[in-house]
């Protein structure tokens, strides 16, 4: 019964979104003309183009943007502030807040500017490259307070940057020579940080030629470690945990055998640099714990 309800309201505001739309007068060969210029950095005609397009439809975020903008590379900040105050309202989002924010700062106000970029942190921030990218804001490099929202903004749109949990798994970055503990030839392995620094990406190539994969990352939600790890044979393993003690400590449920399995991999760094990986299978549930194997790796030599 509930479903029911639910798809009958869906549809009902559904039915109400469309009696409530007009149709627009912009015809398709507006767009194509308006986003051509726009494209091609013909601002003066782009915002000729886009104006006749706002004057038919003043609800739409697109258009209304778009003038904004091309009348800002024309060097009228003024002129383009309604219109891209009116997108961002209608359509938020962090490239609209930096576009009024560039506009602002032309007209020299700061605060305002500053302003703008401040909405961005619920929406997800920007990037530092981004706003030091900016030829409006480069008279503020060496401005404290803009400096301040730069680095706010960043860590917004980068949180793993910052994050102490993201950063527990870093010893394990690097490019590696792996060895067994009898100084056999196991393999080699390029760890590296991807993803705006959220995620450990392991690269591993057997001394046999085989070859695998692993994710990891530090899951927020449930504040534990997780490693995803697929191979060339069609080997897919989904390890938990966390760090301890200053290791990490993840367990896979598998099965080796056809018994069902627990696997536990331990990462520790030694004080030479070099990480051990040390692998251990349980058929007891945890109880016991039997050794799978014992690997080294060794930073490669340039």
């Amino acid at each position: 019964m509930m479903t029911r309800l639910l798809i009958l309201v869906v549809c009902i505001c559904a039915l109400v979104s469309f009696a409530q739309a007009q149709p627009s007068a912009i015809t398709p060969e507006m767009r194509v003309e308006a986003n051509g210029f726009y494209v091609a950095g013909d601002w003066a005609k782009a915002a000729a183009a886009y104006e006749k397009m706002v004057a038919l439809d003043k609800v739409a975020s697109g258009p209304s943007y778009r003038l904004g903008n091309s009348l800002l590379n024309l060097g009228k900040p003024s002129e383009a502030l309604p219109y891209l105050e009116h997108a961002l309202t209608a359509a938020p989002n962090p490239i609209f807040a930096l576009t009024v924010a560039r506009a602002y700062a032309l007209s020299g106000n700061k605060a305002k500017s500053l302003e703008a970029l401040e909405k961005t942190v619920p929406m997800g921030g920007l990037t530092a490259d981004m706003l030091n990218g900016q030829k409006e804001f480069a008279g503020w490099k060496g401005d404290k307070q803009f400096n301040e929202m730069v680095a706010k903004l960043d860590l917004a749109a980068n949180p793993c940057k910052a994050a102490p949990e993201f950063r527990q798994f870093d010893f394990w970055i690097g490019e590696w020579d792996v060895k067994t503990a009898q100084g056999g030839i196991a393999g080699s392995s390029s760890v590296q940080l991807i993803l705006g620094q959220c995620i450990i990406f392991e690269n591993w190539t057997s001394g046999a030629g085989s070859s695998g994969k692993s994710f990891n990352i530090y899951d927020a939600n449930d504040k534990k470690w997780h490693q995803t790890w697929v191979s060339d044979k069609g080997a897919f393993t989904h390890y938990i945990g966390g760090l301890k003690d200053g290791s990490m400590a993840v367990i896979a449920d598998t099965m080796i055998g056809g018994k069902k399995t627990l696997a536990r991999m331990t990462f520790s760094k030694l004080p030479n640099g070099d990480v051990r990986q040390f692998g251990e299978n349980s058929v007891d549930d945890g109880k016991t714990w039997t050794p799978a194997f014992d690997l080294f790796y060794s930073k490669k030599k340039l």
